[in-house]
């Protein structure tokens, strides 16, 4: 697979990856903007992020960028950084949430997020070897973690009433700066795997799988927490849990963002929402007196919509949420935010989560792109009833429920969700989608099968 992905690049190191590639990359970056043009460069935390990074400096500057360049940060406090330097782009050395073997380049233009055509135009650089190079070479350092913290808790308002967080920053970029922060804020702040490292050790840097969150369920038990938060590897996601240790789903927090943030603003107000998410996220944003509108999955995706749509909100279910007032996604301001509509309730987390209409949906179903390259252009031919949409990959609905897959904006897999009415449905559903491959449905119903056992045992494992 490429590793220049529809958002982002991508790619296991040594494998994919190597310094030389990323000297082109920032080589490649700097050709397309003028000469002289300002470049911020910051890196997160993975062990092969700083040889990576000075390479892709090296890169920037060979071409003719300024870099400004950033320490160990976060990628909203790079974002933030782009906006603070008037910076003309940046580069943002990441692989995000995936796992330690992987590194990657987050791209950014100081007016907007960046278009799949910009990552082809970078990709065509680096393979033709069209860049530019010039002797002038020139770098300054930044450290602008107080100027971000400040920017954040000039938009935040102060909590109602303290509550006790568990800060779960697993080992990831704001391990110094989100427990602090929190703290000056007025919470009660419990930290865990708030260290850096770039070898993840204590969990995975993806929030987003509740397997990955047991330290910390059981930690709000231990300290009667009223809720945690878990940050994923650089920080641009966050994922919520109760004071009774229950991870909320992607669409559980999206509602609860437009029941309490929707809901303060005048009607009507746009919210986005990825494709993947529930019907109910859709039914909710009309109850409130929202517009719903879908976009498909990946970030620098739904960031350009809410910009296109000067919508209120969004929200991804991988825990990304976007507000009009940043105009992109940041974990932490998220996370902040969510702990203030809290501060304001005077029943639990827990309990506000019972007033939630249900919803039966599978979670990501995650299969290997690779001998069945041709599956998504086949699909449609098979269908035999449906509502077909490709707006991101192939959905279908049925008057029972639906099914999608689409390839992932990050690895080489096709993902596949189904919603039905009822736990019944959903393998008739799985049927109805893929009858007519059936080692493919066989695997989605192996690990369908798996997931409800998992979820059915006490103790999770």
């Amino acid at each position: 697979m490429s590793i220049f992905k529809d958002c982002d690049i991508r790619g296991i190191v040594g494998e994919e990856l190597n310094e030389e590639k990323m000297r082109l990359l920032g080589q490649a970056f700097a050709s397309l903007l003028p000469e002289g043009a300002k470049i911020v460069v910051g890196g997160d935390v993975r062990l092969h992020t700083p040889s990576l990074k000075e390479a892709l400096i090296q890169g920037v500057m060979e071409a003719g960028g300024v870099v400004l360049e950033l320490g160990v940060v976060p990628t909203p406090l790079f974002y933030f950084a782009i906006d603070h330097l008037k910076a003309q782009g940046g580069l943002m050395v990441t692989a995000s949430h995936n796992p330690p073997q992987y590194n990657g380049v987050k791209i950014a233009w100081a007016a907007r997020p960046p278009h799949p055509e910009d990552i082809k135009a970078i990709a065509h650089k680096v393979i033709h070897k069209e860049v530019r190079t010039t002797p002038h070479k020139e770098r300054i350092l930044f450290s602008l973690e107080e100027e971000y913290l400040s920017f954040l808790a000039r938009l935040l308002p102060l909590p109602y009433k303290s509550l006790h967080v568990v800060v779960d920053c697993g080992s990831g970029c704001y391990s110094p700066l989100a427990p602090r922060f929190l703290r000056d804020l007025g919470y009660t702040v419990t930290p865990l795997f708030c260290e850096m490292d770039g070898a993840f050790p204590r969990r995975s840097p993806n929030p987003s799988q509740a397997v990955n969150l047991r330290a910390l369920s059981a930690t709000i038990h231990e300290t009667a927490a009223d809720v945690g938060l878990a940050f994923d590897g650089d920080g641009d996601r966050v994922v919520f849990v109760a004071d009774n240790g229950k991870v909320l789903e992607g669409e559980e927090s999206m509602i609860f963002f437009i029941r309490q943030h929707l809901s303060r603003f005048p009607i009507p107000q746009k919210f986005i929402y990825d494709f993947k998410c529930s019907s109910i996220v859709a039914q909710e944003i009309k109850r409130f007196h929202g517009i719903p509108i879908p976009e498909r999955s990946g970030h620098a995706y739904i960031k350009n919509r809410l910009r296109e749509e000067n919508a209120l909100m969004a929200g991804e279910l991988s825990g990304h949420y976007f507000f009009r007032e940043l105009q992109r996604d940041d974990g932490l301001y998220a996370g902040a935010l969510f702990l203030f509509y809290l501060s304001t309730m005077e029943t639990s987390l827990s309990e506000y989560l019972k007033t939630f209409p249900s919803f039966v949906i599978t979670p990501d179903i995650r299969i290997p792109i690779k001998g069945r390259e041709n599956l998504l252009s086949l699909l449609p031919e098979t269908l035999r009833e449906g509502q077909v949409s490709q707006l991101d990959g192939l959905r279908v609905e049925w008057e029972d429920g639906w099914a999608l897959i689409r390839p992932s904006v990050t690895e080489p897999v096709y993902t596949l969700r189904f919603e039905g009415k009822s736990e019944e449905v959903i393998p008739h559903l799985v049927h109805r989608f893929l009858h007519a491959f059936p080692h493919v449905e066989e695997e989605v119903l192996r690990k369908i099968h798996r997931i409800e056992e998992k979820q059915t045992m006490p103790d999770g494992r």
